[in-house]
């Protein structure tokens, strides 16, 4: 879902939600990298992405408020089934899955509100976004269900760019390729990896300060490959994707 689509579309039930409810004018703004997982953690911990999978402070909302004695649901949301200190909600999902209507998801969610003593309860679903990477923001479809476009898809990971024996270790996802090389290797990475087109090459250090993404920790990469607008990286074919 784009912040747009409530000036784009005609959405009276999330205009209506948004009315009665509570609306940030001011909104979280993505975290980098722009992933679902990344930025949908960061709206129930309040985090960045660079601390989230290291700092032992940081806890989404439901593990806030088991500690407090609130009892929560959480439905098929990221991370919704991992421990944080030996700590889950009180109802979680082990895997996300299609297979239930969002209808049933819904009203599954209302009923522990009704029928058990639920205080938080949490919900995602990725219809909106799984066909709006099929078909674009300004689809057609997008004005029947609203979603995200993918634009370009490339592999960067090339022999003809670099060797894979001076790297340690590589991650692919969307908004970035992060490498780790072998230890004296750096600099030939580097070089390497700015002969791909249509991406800019950094040093961890070297991060623009906006992505909040530099901070020294042994989780992230050495060197950050960040695709170009209208570029995105994956580790499987168009058709898996």
């Amino acid at each position: 879902f784009r912040h747009q689509y409530f000036h784009t579309h005609a959405l009276p039930a999330l205009n209506q939600f948004r009315n009665e409810g509570v609306f940030a004018t001011e909104g979280m703004q993505a975290t980098f990298s722009t992933m679902t997982y990344p930025n949908h953690i960061s709206i129930v911990t309040g985090s960045r992405d660079e601390g989230q999978w290291s700092d032992p402070e940081v806890e989404p909302i439901w593990i806030t408020a088991t500690k407090q004695a609130k009892k929560s649901a959480v439905l098929f949301w990221p991370a919704c089934y991992n421990e944080f200190n030996g700590i889950r909600p009180l109802i979680y999902s082990w895997s996300y899955t299609d297979a239930i209507p969002f209808r049933e998801k819904i009203d599954n969610a209302v009923s522990y509100f009704r029928e058990l003593p639920i205080q938080l309860v949490l919900l995602y679903h990725e219809e909106v976004d799984k066909q709006g990477h099929a078909s674009g923001p300004d689809s057609m479809e997008v004005h029947e269900t609203g979603m995200s476009n993918v634009k370009q898809i490339i592999r960067p990971f090339f022999e003809k760019y670099i060797d894979p024996s001076m790297v340690e270790e590589n991650i692919i996802v969307g908004g970035q390729f992060s490498v780790i090389p072998r230890e004296g290797q750096t600099q030939q990475v580097i070089d390497g990896l700015r002969r791909i087109p249509n991406v800019t090459v950094y040093k961890r250090n070297e991060l623009p300060q906006r992505f909040h993404y530099s901070k020294p920790d042994h989780r992230l990469g050495e060197v950050f490959v960040i695709p170009n607008e209208g570029v995105i990286f994956l580790n499987v074919s168009v058709e898996k994707y």
